[in-house]
């Protein structure tokens, strides 16, 4: 579907300066709103992933347990586990610990095998499994 404005008369929302292509802001107005918005999602990571619910999950997983059994018994995603990393990089580095620590010491780790049929998540199986993508 495509936009009835024409590029030439499309006007930023905020402060009505003629803006190229498809953006709704100018430069100087996304700027503006980047840490605002920033902040904005912060928050609505922290509500949908509170922090009560991030200690169980780095607990159950040091602990042994697989990371999208933990995720579903917690009911959250484990898109929404990994990608809060975003908001918190503190919060990447201490989940890839907790998939270190309770890692199977059965399984050949760093193998795109391990990652498929030992379920193991963590990041040398990640990164195997991700080399092994066309």
């Amino acid at each position: 579907m495509s936009d009835p404005t024409p590029t030439a008369a499309r006007r930023c929302h905020h402060c009505h300066r003629p803006v190229a292509g498809t953006a709704s802001r100018c430069e100087d107005c996304r700027n503006l709103r980047h840490t605002p918005d920033r902040a904005y999602r912060q928050e609505i990571a922290d509500a949908l992933f509170p922090p009560t619910a991030r200690a169980a999950l780095l607990g159950r997983i040091a602990s042994g347990e697989h990371i999208t059994d933990v995720c579903a018994d917690l009911g959250i995603t484990v898109s929404r586990a990994r990608g809060y990393g975003t908001y918190a990089p503190a919060w990447g580095r201490a989940l890839n610990l907790a998939l270190t620590a309770g890692r199977d010491p059965a399984l050949d780790h760093g193998t795109a095998m391990a990652y498929r049929y030992g379920r193991c998540r963590c990041p040398q199986c990640r990164a195997a499994k991700d080399a092994t993508r066309p």
